[in-house]
């Protein structure tokens, strides 16, 4: 049987959706539309923020971790861990406040026995100590009212005055030195019988004989004097400032800066004193001593208040004194706070003016 030849058979695309229905498709896809450009809207800025915030962050780490990398490879001892490392570039580091080293009246201050200090491990203790009590001066005895010297002096004139009791002034001066404190030396100038006696060149001498003045009878225990009109004296003193320089000591607290004591002194020769006077005298050791370094200068209270003047010659401001310290003995009184009133305006021309109680040393700049 012969087949029917059907032809082709078209395959047509028709909608079979109704006007309603496109219309509906039509405004539903619109409304699709509006929703996604609103979320756009209000998401975008902060996607766009997120995206910016989050390069800019890998941006600022990557170039501050470079420097702080190289300023810990330098500051950081070697042996120090990474974690550490990382955590010290990463935390805000304290800035060190800078402080006015010139400045005296900040710190207190500390006077030392040097039979305090005879070791290496001593001087270290005593100092980390005084560190501890917010010391920052401390004045350690080289040389007393005796004449005793406290370390192991090279000059001639100190050969007779060595102390048993000895220090080294440089391990000292180094320890107090390590704990931020500064080393200030003790040093008596011309209330010393032991050169005075050794050296009679340099000594007080008895109504111009060979003799030497004593401040007493010699069996009441009567002591010899340097003289101040004596150049060889006043070098001496001069070469245990050098030498405590030398020692790392800083400053120098400066006492016995006067004429003998007033008992007998009428019997008290002095050689030829080509007419200076007696403050003159004074003023002239002075000069040449802080010329040498930074020096306090301590009186009594009476001394510098200029009621006492015999054993300067005068008022103290006539002596060119840098820095002054008065003792005062016990507590102020309202006699004794005149009196203080007094020393501190003949001080006017000084550095610093400092007033000794014991030992509890206050410091003020001058007027």
């Amino acid at each position: 049987m012969a087949k029917k030849n059907l032809g082709k058979v078209k395959r047509y695309r028709r909608s079979f959706y109704t006007g309603r229905q496109r219309a509906a498709r039509i405004i539903g896809g619109a409304v699709a539309l509006v929703a996604l450009f609103v979320a756009g809207w209000l998401v975008g800025p902060a996607v766009i923020n997120f995206g910016t915030s989050t390069w800019y962050s890998i941006m600022r780490d990557d170039s501050e971790k470079k420097p702080a990398s190289t300023s810990q490879s330098v500051s950081q001892p070697e042996g120090t861990g990474t974690e550490s490392q990382s955590q010290a570039a990463s935390e805000p580091q304290p800035t060190a406040q800078p402080q006015a080293e010139d400045d005296m009246t900040q710190g207190s201050w500390a006077f030392v026995d040097p039979a305090s200090l005879t070791g290496a491990d001593a001087a270290a203790q005593l100092a980390s100590q005084l560190a501890g009590e917010g010391v920052r001066y401390a004045v350690v005895t080289l040389k007393d009212s005796t004449g005793s010297v406290y370390y192991a002096s090279a000059l001639e004139a100190a050969a007779s005055s060595l102390s048993t009791t000895q220090i080294d002034g440089a391990t000292v001066a180094s320890a107090l030195k390590a704990e931020g404190i500064v080393p200030v030396a003790g040093v008596c100038a011309f209330q010393d019988p032991l050169a005075a006696s050794a050296n009679r060149e340099m000594a007080v001498k008895y109504q111009g004989t060979d003799y030497l003045w004593l401040d007493a009878a010699q069996d009441a225990g009567g002591k010899a004097w340097l003289n101040p009109y004596s150049s060889a004296a006043v070098e001496y003193i001069g070469g245990i400032i050098d030498e405590a320089k030398a020692m790392g000591f800083e400053q120098i607290w400066l006492t016995g800066v006067q004429l003998p004591t007033t008992a007998g002194r009428d019997k008290a020769s002095y050689g030829d004193t080509a007419g200076v006077t007696e403050a003159q005298c004074l003023a002239n050791a002075l000069a040449a001593w802080q010329e040498k370094a930074t020096c306090w200068v301590e009186y009594p209270l009476s001394v510098a208040s200029g009621q006492e003047t015999r054993l300067t010659g005068g008022t103290i401001d006539a002596l060119g004194i840098e820095n002054l310290a008065i003792q005062v003995s016990g507590e102020l009184t309202e006699e004794t706070q005149t009196q203080l009133d007094a020393a501190k305006a003949a001080a006017a021309g000084c550095d610093y003016v400092g007033v000794r109680t014991g030992d509890v040393f206050a410091v003020e700049a001058g007027q």
